[in-house]
């Protein structure tokens, strides 16, 4: 978006003992080409810069009239200096210039993206109208460990009501998304003397990070159309996504939840996807059955939007004590605005309503797909049950995963291949399709293209 940038503020190091000029010149220059200054920026009159800089406005305009002639800016008498694209032919060493990016996918298909053109932006706007208009000055302030109280509130009522947990305001800690709440309790954990965390294999990497940057080992467990397999755990606690498994599809049977609340350790449970169930109602929690053994994670990144970092856990009580005091340590808190708009979404229903209309829409784009994807890729096979923003699509044996990801990279479209997930890598090939950014309109060419490269 166009932006008419005011006039910027300039940090010139000057050494009195150089020549001032060319110091001047390389400062301006250098603060265009590292970013600082990018096209369209006004600079500071030179009677402005002269006067802050301690020097002769005659050095400064003499500095603007040389980098002007080479093409960095452009002057007009009576107005400040504007700067201009960096020129094609840079005539000064400018190690810091920043490369163009990739082009933007023409299609996304990242598992784990929800679409963002859904998000409430009216809803969500007159709540933080409401919420500014009614907050006391004492909420304006750190407030609790465990989060914004409100929301703590709306949460545990919301939690119980929709997905079935075991919950007290008390037990509720409010994090910046899930992944702050997995290191968060991965941390409290650690300071416990918990050394290994097991996750599913596959599973999701960015998890793996977040375990091993809180200084524990992750250690992989087979999974198969059942879920996890319990009796292969050696681990402190377990990482699991036993409502939806990502990127597996699969569903925890009853006798591994059964097996895994007997085996004795922590339970870290993502209950990823479980507000997007289309076949049939979505299965219990675990936490539900061993509340004093399974911390609960949930996120509003995939039913609102990631940019808002709202996530939240349920823990045991000694352990949510815990999680809040590394919590505290980390940033002293949330941020308590957006909280108590989003407690303002749930209790007004608005979040219960945005989740009947998205759950609709993923729906008719899961159906959609999957039928195109049985038309044209007779030889391949859907995976995993009708969930969530993304499936499996199984490729024939012999196809190579990495080459039809590539191929597809080569035509702008963004997708993983199962190996991606994987922390040993298997001889099974297969993409993990997310269509929470495909519109309905699309499908058709994003199937033919994903024929295409297979």
């Amino acid at each position: 978006m166009p932006v008419d940038r005011a006039t910027l503020e300039l940090f010139v190091p000057l050494d009195r003992d150089r020549p001032l000029r060319a110091q001047l010149e390389d400062a301006i220059c250098a603060a265009i080409t590292g970013g600082g200054a990018p096209p369209g920026t006004r600079l500071p009159a030179s009677r402005v810069l002269a006067e802050t800089l301690g020097v002769s406005r005659g050095v400064v305009s003499e500095a603007y009239a040389q980098i002007a002639a080479e093409g960095w800016i452009e002057v007009r008498h009576g107005a400040a200096p504007v700067v201009r694209a960096v020129p094609a032919n840079i005539k000064r060493d400018s190690p810091s210039l920043c490369s163009e990016p990739p082009p933007a996918p023409r299609l996304d298909l990242t598992a784990t993206a929800p679409d963002l053109s859904a998000f409430p932006r009216r809803a969500w706007a007159a709540a933080l109208r409401k919420v500014l208009a009614e907050m006391p000055d004492a909420a304006l302030d750190y407030g609790d460990p465990r989060g914004d109280d409100e929301l703590r509130r709306e949460l545990a009522a919301y939690l119980v009501r929709v997905c079935g947990v075991a919950a007290a305001p008390d037990r509720v800690v409010v994090t910046g998304g899930y992944t702050q709440g997995l290191w968060l309790a991965c941390r409290a954990l650690a300071a416990r003397g918990a050394r290994r965390i097991a996750v599913e294999d596959p599973s999701l990497d960015d998890s793996w990070a977040t375990i091993r940057s809180a200084g524990l080992e992750v250690v992989g467990v087979p999974v198969d159309r059942h879920g996890i397999d319990p009796s292969r755990l050696d681990a402190d606690a377990v990482l699991v996504t036993p409502a939806h498994q990502f990127p597996t599809g699969a569903v925890l049977s009853p006798e591994r939840r059964r097996a895994l609340l007997a085996w004795g350790g922590i339970v870290l449970e993502d209950d990823y996807d479980s507000e997007y169930r289309y076949d049939r109602a979505p299965v219990g929690t675990l936490q539900r059955l061993a509340p004093d053994r399974v911390v609960y994670l949930g996120t509003a990144s995939k039913t609102l939007a990631p940019a808002l970092r709202l996530g939240w856990l349920l823990a045991p009580k000694d352990l949510s004590e815990a999680i809040a005091r590394e919590r505290w340590a980390v940033d002293s808190g949330g941020p308590a605005i957006n909280a108590r708009a989003y407690a303002r979404l749930i209790a007004t229903g608005e979040i219960d309503r945005h989740l009947r209309r998205t759950r609709r829409e993923y729906r008719e784009r899961r159906d959609a797909l999957v039928a195109a994807l049985t038309e044209q890729l007779p030889r391949c096979r859907v995976d995993g049950v009708a969930a969530g923003l993304h499936l499996l699509l199984r490729l024939p044996p012999h196809a190579d995963e990495d080459a039809v990801v590539a191929e597809l990279a080569a035509r702008r479209i963004r997708v993983n291949g199962l190996n991606a997930y994987r922390l040993a890598p298997k001889d099974e090939p297969a993409l993990v399709i997310g269509y929470g950014r495909l519109p309905r309109p699309a499908i058709a060419g994003a199937v033919s293209a994903l024929a295409a490269a297979i």
